[in-house]
Parts: C-alpha cells; structure tokens; sequence
C-alpha cells in the first residue's frame, strides 16, 4: 500500500470507544494504518456486536455487519476493567499509545482511573478524547443519550420531517456517521499535529450535540436573525417545485424528481402529457408553481404511479429532468454500475462469516481506494497486545487468564 494511503502507520490508539459514533472515528485511523487497539469485555459486550444484521442471519457476537462495518482493521482486547490488574494493564497499554479514545458518559473513565488526569501523570503528552452527548462539563453533563436522542436534542428530527408532529427523520445516520465520528478525526489529527510540534499532548472534550448542530447551522442562524422557526419542508424545496419523492408501480418502488428551473418545468409538463399546466404562464415562475405545489404534485404522483421507476428515471432523464430511484441497499450492491466501477466494494475474508461485502471508505486517495482489512473477533488479539506490546510472559498471561482478568 502506498505511503499517501497508509499515512498514520506508527500512530497507536488504545480505544474504549463502544457502538457509533466512537468506532466510526477510530475505524479512520485503521483504515489509513494506524494500530488501532480496542478494548473490550465479553461480559460487558459492545452492543453494536450483540445487533444484526447477521451474515445469513446466524447470530453471534463475531457475525453482526453493523459491528464489522465500524471496526475494520482493528485489534481487540478483552479486559475485566472492573478489577485492579484489569485497570493495570489498560493503563500500561495507554502509555505505549499515543491516543486514547472513549464515548461514554461523563465520569465513566475518571472511575475506572483512565480519566486524562490520570493517564498524564504516566503519559504526559496522551491525547485523551472523550465523545459525551453534552460534553464532560456544564449544566447538561448529566443528561445521557446517543445517536437518536442527539438527532431530537439537536433539532435534527424537526427538520428532516415530513411535517409538523411527524418526526421520522435520519435516525442515527447523522450523529453516528457523519458529524461526531469526523470531528472527532479531525480533532485528533489537529492534536498529533500540534504533539509534533509542540510535544505536548491534548485533552479533547467533544460534546457530540454541539458536534451535531453544525448539521443546522443555517437554522439556527434563521432562528437567531429572525425570531421566526424554519418551515418544515419534508422533501419538498423552498425553492422551486415539483421536488419531491414519488410512488411508481411496483412493491414499495419510489422515485426523485426535482425540478430546478423552468426550462425543466416545461420538460416535466410536456412528458407527463399536461397541456394544461404547460400552457399556464403563470407557472413558468418557481414562486408559483410553489403556491400550486400540492396540485402539481397531484399531477406528477398519477403519472409516475403507472410507471415503474426505471422507466420515470429513463423518460426524465432523457427530457432533461433530475429524477432517481429511491435505492434499496441491496439495489446499489447489485443493480448501481456507477459504485461497482469506482471500487466502492470490497470482500474480505472472515473467519466465522467467510468471505464478506464490505463498503469502502467514500474517497480516493491519489485516485486509489483503501484496501480494508477484516474486523476483529472478540478479545482476538489479547495476548499477543500483552506480549508484544505490554511485555507480559507465557505465565503472567496464563495466570491472568485463569483469574478471569482476560475476559
């Protein structure tokens, strides 16, 4: 692989980081060839390995694509960090690293004697990131949540309705893997920069709802000039109309169309075959097809519902009008030629699931995607971080194993 694609090789992370967003952040630095270390206990699994889906639909805490999906080309360690060796050994390992990553709760790592305090004193310059909902500090610290509940707090699920009372929204998709995962990377790249330059570590406190609100910025912003809250636009456009998503024959089969300009106006009236709305001038204006915009509509949803959606796509597409399926995921791993020809997929051999269809990272370096390399099983790499890395002998790792130190 290429120095420009494996950039970080020589960076270790002892990562804590449990379900989205957390993962996410350290799953880039894997990617680019950090050695990313992630701690974890089976009796207290990560719950993104305890969800599916499931390869074939066979559970188990090795087989889950959301767990694999997030933690490519980590190592995994499973520690008791409940016990005094257990704690030990996660500090030994803190010291040989240069960052230490967790998304819990305020005050979960100050317990358990990792908290940024403690890890300097042993590692004076430890770039120590903690991912709370509302940060470790302030009136709201203690209010507990993940991505969902940052998706409703942030006003993520207000805007991304349909309409009012209607909060369907994103999901986690938002909070989870976009905005905290990457301003998390960033945060951490800024701080091995400054290390360089300075030797001096950082302590990263990332309030993954501030995080989010960058999502909504110009929202807030209106709300704050204004006094007056944004309209609930659903997939409809404040600027122009039709632009929305659209029932088609078929099981569940939907399209896009959005028109963007009169001269695509006219191209959508004339195919959908109403002379009618053609010939009315006054809907050669956006502000006015915006005043008929549920008419409009009416028009666009009888016609594209006695087509299939390849069919709307091809015809619009053809007159010169923006329109796309609404894909299924299994739609772009099979049927979407544009993915498969830019290498947006990888297989990877896993040794509980075999060989596995991967999403690769969504950019190119110097025009080369990364090569990804499989998730870890459970507490896979325990004793060779303990060995390797910590020094530990065959019988220092026996005993811990016996002892249940080593989970």
């Amino acid at each position: 692989m290429s120095s420009s694609l494996n950039f970080l090789r020589g960076i270790r992370i002892a990562d804590f980081t449990w379900a989205g967003a957390g993962p996410f952040c350290t799953k880039v630095f894997s990617d680019f060839g950090a050695e990313v270390i992630k701690v974890e206990s089976s009796s207290r699994v990560d719950p993104v390995r305890s969800g599916g889906p499931y390869k074939d639909g066979v559970p188990g805490i090795n087989r889950s694509g959301y767990f694999a999906s997030r933690n490519s080309g980590k190592k995994s360690i499973s520690l008791d960090l409940k016990s005094e060796e257990g704690k030990k050994l996660a500090l030994q390992l803190i010291q040989e690293s240069d960052v230490v990553t967790n998304n819990f709760g305020p005050g979960v790592m100050q317990r358990l004697g990792l908290g940024y305090d403690d890890v300097k004193k042993i590692k004076p310059d430890i770039i120590h990131l903690s991912m709370p909902m509302y940060g470790q500090e302030g009136p709201l610290a203690s209010l507990l949540g993940v991505g969902m509940t940052i998706s409703a707090v942030s006003g993520l699920l207000w805007l991304t309705a349909y309409g009012p009372n209607d909060p369907v929204g994103p999901g986690t998709h938002f909070p989870d893997h976009a905005a905290n995962p990457y301003h998390a990377a960033f945060a951490i790249l800024g701080a091995l920069r400054y290390r360089r330059k300075t030797g001096r570590g950082m302590r990263i406190d990332l309030a993954q709802v501030e995080s989010t609100i960058n999502f909504v910025g110009p929202a807030v912003v209106e709300y704050a000039t204004t006094g007056q809250e944004p309209v609930q636009t659903g997939n409809r456009s404040v600027a122009d109309a039709p632009h929305n998503l659209f029932k088609c024959s078929g099981d569940d089969a939907w399209c896009a169309i959005a028109v963007q300009d009169d001269t695509q106006w006219r191209a959508l009236a004339s195919v959908i075959n109403s002379p009618e709305l053609l010939q009315d001038q006054t809907l050669r204006k956006s502000e006015n097809r915006l005043k008929r915009v549920d008419e409009i509509e009416a028009r666009v949803a009888s016609w594209v519902a006695t087509q299939t959606a390849a069919d709307v796509v091809q015809i619009l597409q053809q007159a010169g009008v923006p329109s796309a399926i609404v894909a299924r995921s299994k739609d772009l791993l099979t049927d979407n030629p544009h993915l498969a020809e830019r290498g947006y997929w990888q297989q990877i051999d896993h040794p509980e699931v075999g060989e596995t269809t991967f999403t690769s990272p969504p950019y190119l370096i110097d025009g080369k995607r990364l090569e990804l390399k499989r998730p870890p099983l459970i507490g896979e790499h325990t004793e060779m971080v303990l060995r390797d890395i910590l020094g530990c002998d065959a019988n220092e790792i026996a005993r811990l194993k016996a002892e249940g130190i080593l989970q």
